[in-house]
């Protein structure tokens, strides 16, 4: 297939050759990994491809950004959640979108930013939004960069991402030591996802090209130093978890 790298014989997440084809979907093949049940793209699609997918969709709305109000709102709700971790704190939301998580940061933060590789995403944000240091930025620049921060905020990123451990090699980088991660991805181990995985309309590649359980952010997350330090509970099949750096 077209736009796609070479096969790898190991998982990507925990380096085990204990790896088998899963399934076919939209012609995209899924291997799973026995070890960590890392279930990804074999072969994985490229990242500049995928980005020519990603950064063009939520800016489309007339009034700017795809459900900009309820998403507004949604940042609101869950800024009590990150009062114990971000309050006074250096903070960035990384995968920043249209500016929101990091805007209602910046009520609490001693500073808030905000980066993503949309530069329409990051315009909007800088338009709509003050007091916030939004940025635009691949990996490849941020795993460069010096500045690190207390408090990183990255939603629905993870599952979108052709390298994981390039991601995970970039949080390395921007999370200070003892400080704090929060992520969110679909949780291909929830009671909700259907038997039929094929059925779950979140397996969508190429838009999603990986997915997780508790176990492979578990593993994952410990290889670069982070601790899961929290799982919270969510009724929908979606992982939201705190992690800390050691």
């Amino acid at each position: 297939m077209k736009h796609q790298t070479q096969k790898t014989a190991l998982c990507p997440a925990c380096n085990d050759s204990e790896i088998s084809y899963f399934l076919k979907k939209n012609d995209y093949s899924f291997d799973c990994c026995k070890n960590c049940e890392f279930l990804f793209l074999n072969p994985m699609p490229n990242q500049t491809i995928l980005n020519k997918i990603y950064t063009e969709e939520d800016t489309k709305a007339k009034d700017g950004y795809k459900k900009a109000s309820s998403r507004l709102r949604r940042a609101f709700i869950k800024l009590p959640r990150f009062l114990p971790y971000a309050i006074n704190k250096k903070c960035l939301d990384f995968g920043c979108g249209g500016g929101f998580v990091a805007y209602a940061l910046s009520f609490i933060a001693k500073s808030s930013n905000g980066v993503d590789i949309n530069a329409k995403a990051v315009a909007y944000a800088k338009r709509r939004f003050r007091f916030v240091n939004y940025f635009c930025a691949d990996f490849t620049e941020l795993i460069k960069s010096e500045d690190q921060y207390d408090f990183v905020h990255s939603s629905e990123l993870i599952e979108h991402v052709s390298d994981i451990n390039l991601y995970m090699k970039v949080l390395e980088k921007l999370v200070k030591k003892n400080g704090y991660l929060y992520i969110t991805t679909p949780d291909l181990g929830h009671p909700k996802v259907p038997d039929n995985i094929k059925e779950w309309d979140v397996l969508c590649p190429p838009i999603h090209v990986q997915h997780f359980t508790k176990k492979t952010v578990s593993m994952l997350f410990s290889r670069y130093g982070f601790q899961i330090v929290k799982f919270y509970k969510n009724k929908k099949p979606g992982l939201i978890f705190l992690s800390k750096k050691f």
